[in-house]
């Protein structure tokens, strides 16, 4: 397994969940507005020579790392492919942090994932979506097509990914992005494979399983080719057999058909 991995031990200290703590978020001072660009059309690097992806985000974003490089591989064997995670927290900390923006900027990104903006679990807050909107922003103004990543669903809170799905797509209208439906396709999985674990012990972090479907996602619309070719073996046939592999790869695009990131 062949990949770039950028993690310290700040990863450890980043909130996994979009409330950043049951709402404990609310407490902090609102960032502060800022000035969009133009709303530019989204860039469309799907023939790029080679894949060079980033991703912002908590814990969610850098698991994902290894999986979604050995993904793209399998998919698209004669390109080159790098992964790399520049920054973990929420996506407004991250945007008040000259660092990952630098990485951002001097970096020859082809796509770059945006997870980490935070949410209420009650839905009785709302948080700014400024900084999101940014990050997409800056990703247009640099060429780089910016996928928002609305993270999966915890484990048995059935209403959670289409109100979180529902959040992102609301920055998307304000701001031109693809939003990855990865709890849709979590949803539909877990109905349709419920011997299948999803989530690790603690019902909130993706099983290998479960970061494997959010993988097949992100390399569809990264690469815009279908992952459902049948049986596939991305992660060791002992973790999940290739038959069920196959079957994450069907429902990862049949979801996309249903749900376009991009449109």
């Amino acid at each position: 397994m062949k990949y770039t991995i950028l993690i310290t031990f700040a990863m450890l200290l980043a909130a996994c969940g979009g409330d950043a703590g049951s709402d404990l978020a609310q407490k902090q001072p609102p960032i502060e507005s800022v000035d969009l660009v133009d709303n530019k059309p989204i860039p469309d690097n799907h023939d790029a020579q080679a894949y060079s992806v980033a991703l912002i985000g908590n814990s969610h974003a850098a698991a994902l790392v290894p999986y979604l490089q050995d993904t793209i591989e399998h998919y698209a064997p004669e390109k080159s492919v790098s992964v790399e995670a520049l920054g973990f927290g929420f996506t407004d900390d991250l945007y008040e942090n000259p660092a990952v923006q630098t990485k951002l900027k001097s970096g020859k990104w082809t796509h770059l994932i945006i997870q980490g903006q935070k949410y209420s679990q009650s839905g009785t807050v709302l948080y700014s979506t400024q900084a999101t909107q940014q990050w997409i922003a800056m990703a247009k103004g640099l060429g780089i097509t910016p996928i928002l990543f609305p993270e999966h669903p915890q484990k048995g809170r059935t209403q959670e990914a289409e109100y979180i799905m529902g959040i992102h797509q609301g920055i998307a209208s304000k701001q031109a992005s693809c939003v990855a439906p990865i709890g849709l396709a979590w949803d539909a999985a877990i109905q349709h494979m419920p011997e299948v674990p999803f989530h690790t012990a603690d019902g909130n972090h993706g099983a290998p399983s479960g970061l494997l479907l959010s993988s097949l996602i992100f390399s569809e619309i990264i690469t815009a080719e279908r992952v459902d070719t049948g049986p596939i073996s991305i992660i060791p046939n002992t973790i999940l057999r290739i038959e069920q592999q196959g079957a994450l790869s069907q429902i990862a695009s049949q979801v996309l058909v249903e749900q376009p990131a991009c449109d």
